[in-house]
């Protein structure tokens, strides 16, 4: 970007692929929470686990059975089935913060950049909400801390990950009224530009206990969602290949073919799969207690050369503790996908980040609908870089009433893209691991105030920059680059902005721009003054009249 051009969220263009319908289904925007050697280690466990879990029927979800009118057919959600369950570049180098560049708590009126202000602070903390803490010392369980409740959802966004020039419309809210997905107006997601779509009501979106729900229509059409993937890791593994049982009738999706169960025999512990579409359409697998691997490469029981599947793409597992065989995604570049129906027909809860599969049309569930625009102008590489992340998934936030937590990041480099790049990679990485939290400090926070709760946040936010610098300065090769880092921080209702540098978050509230945060230029007046009190110049807009960015 060049210098003063403001960042810019625009609807991402889109390319029309009109013999290939397949390419609607590409899934290229990956919204899961990012994973890590650290985060594995400390994965904080709960019921949104992925699988069976998430239907809605008596046995295996709190709100209860499932009974609704899809286009005038009820299904029945309440099944006996016998399942297991499954230093200055990049961050502020300043080690001591004063009182004054420490928080605010409020917006004030747009700021005149030569006009004189109080330092420019790292961290800014606007809230939406001046209710109590969001922890008073309610319900806890043994250990004397707040056990985590889910927040009850008032909104979900699907988003489409690929579309053409037909789709005038990408993204798509429902309330709690929920709606159908389909390929008419009358539908809350309205695609009519996927032929294989149903007129109305393909798919729909239920909302029930607080929740959003996926549910497939009144026949058997196509409406899939996609596995979480698993590493081909040993048992310690096995609880989360333990997601999706495959039982007679279960359908399920890996690169464009389709397969279904036909039988399962309990004395032999084999299991029959057969290949309905795809080049492999007609074929029938006989899978034994060793399993099978589906993929392109040869190694696999069941493969082909299908430009869709990664080499060694799913598995079909068997576990001998509960005489069953299980789908798992072998970390795939497109996907495995389970159909609901069948077994399966019962409506799915969403989670933010998951992937569907509604006929051709792959979409992914958001918290908020946005949008990423990207342009390196007459540069030769690209040197900017963005982060976007719905669910950091922090369990000691979350256990504090402040979820979930959402993540925007802009980061504008300079000197090439060696410390964007970096930041887009370690940044929101390092700010989990800042609240990695042991009980003995979780359990103060429990009552305290919501100012003294931004507080703490606040602080361990301009750590996660120091953290991040520091590690930056010492891995870069190219002392030359660096980036300006622009981040937002939503955790609960409350939402924390963070600059160095010359890029601007800005709020559009009502059509009215206010600017969450302040540039760092020597051009303002007290920042001007901050560079002479520590010993450099200003000239010509200028630090030492070289830079026009100044990073504190």
């Amino acid at each position: 970007m060049a210098d003063g051009q403001d960042v810019q969220t625009l609807k991402m263009k889109g390319k029309k692929h009109e013999n290939d319908i397949d390419r609607r289904r590409s899934s290229t925007l990956r919204l899961e929470p990012p994973q890590s050697d650290s985060r594995k280690a400390t994965s904080f466990v709960r019921a949104r686990t992925s699988g069976v879990n998430r239907l809605l029927r008596s046995n295996t979800s709190s709100v209860g059975s499932y009974s609704t009118a899809l286009n005038g057919n009820s299904s029945n959600g309440s099944r006996n089935s016998n399942r297991s369950r499954g230093k200055s570049k990049s961050a502020p180098s300043s080690k001591t913060i004063s009182k004054s560049e420490h928080f605010e708590t409020a917006l004030t009126e747009p700021v005149d950049e030569n006009a004189a202000q109080p330092p420019p602070s790292p961290t800014k903390s606007v809230s939406s909400s001046t209710a109590s803490p969001p922890v008073s010392g309610g319900e806890v369980d043994e250990d004397g801390l707040p056990p985590y409740v889910e927040q009850k959802w008032t909104h979900v966004v699907l988003k489409m990950t690929a579309f053409s020039e037909e789709d005038a419309v990408t993204s798509f809210r429902f309330d709690t009224n929920g709606g159908g997905i389909g390929r008419c107006a009358d539908n809350a997601a309205s695609i009519p530009a996927d032929k294989l779509l149903a007129t109305k009501d393909h798919a729909r979106v239920l909302y029930s206990g607080g929740r959003f729900y996926l549910a497939n229509g009144d026949n058997a059409s196509d409406t899939f969602v996609r596995l979480s993937p698993v590493g081909n890791g040993d048992e310690d593994n096995a609880e989360d290949r333990m997601q999706w049982p495959l039982e007679p009738h279960v359908s399920f999706r890996v690169g464009k073919s389709d397969f279904m169960v036909t039988a399962f025999h309990e004395p032999s512990q084999t299991l029959e799969v057969s290949a309905l579409s795809g080049k492999l359409a007609g074929t029938q697998f006989t899978i034994g207690r060793d399993g099978a691997g589906i993929g392109r490469s040869a190694e696999n029981k069941i493969h082909t050369g299908d430009g869709e599947l990664s080499r060694k793409h799913a598995s079909i597992w068997f576990d001998e503790l509960t005489n069953q065989f299980y789908l798992v995604d072998l970390n795939s570049t497109n996907g495995t996908f389970m159909k609901l129906v069948g077994s399966y027909q019962e409506p799915y809860r969403l989670e933010i980040g998951d992937d569907l599969l509604v006929a051709q049309t792959c979409l992914t569930v958001n918290r908020f609908d946005f949008g990423a625009h990207a342009d390196m102008g007459a540069r030769k590489h690209m040197e900017d870089a963005h982060t976007i992340i719905q669910d950091l998934c922090i369990e000691s936030l979350s256990r504090l009433g402040l979820h979930p937590q959402s993540y925007f990041a802009v980061y504008d480099g300079h000197g090439g893209e060696e410390a964007s790049s970096y930041l887009s990679d370690v940044l929101h990485h390092n700010l989990i691991e800042a609240f990695f939290m042991k009980k003995a400090e979780l359990k103060p926070l429990v009552n305290t105030s919501p100012e003294e709760l931004q507080s703490m946040i606040t602080k361990r936010l301009t750590e996660t920059f120091e953290r991040t610098d520091d590690e930056f300065l010492d891995e870069s090769e190219r002392p030359q680059a660096g980036s300006t880092a622009t981040t937002v921080f939503v955790a609960g209702k409350y939402m924390f902005v963070s600059n160095v540098g010359d890029s601007r978050t800005v709020l559009s509230r009502n059509g009215k721009a206010e600017r969450l945060s302040n540039d760092h230029k020597p051009s303002r007046s007290d920042e001007a003054q901050r560079i002479r009190d520590t010993g450099g110049f200003v000239i010509h807009g200028r630090i030492m009249g070289e830079l026009a960015v100044s990073c504190r």
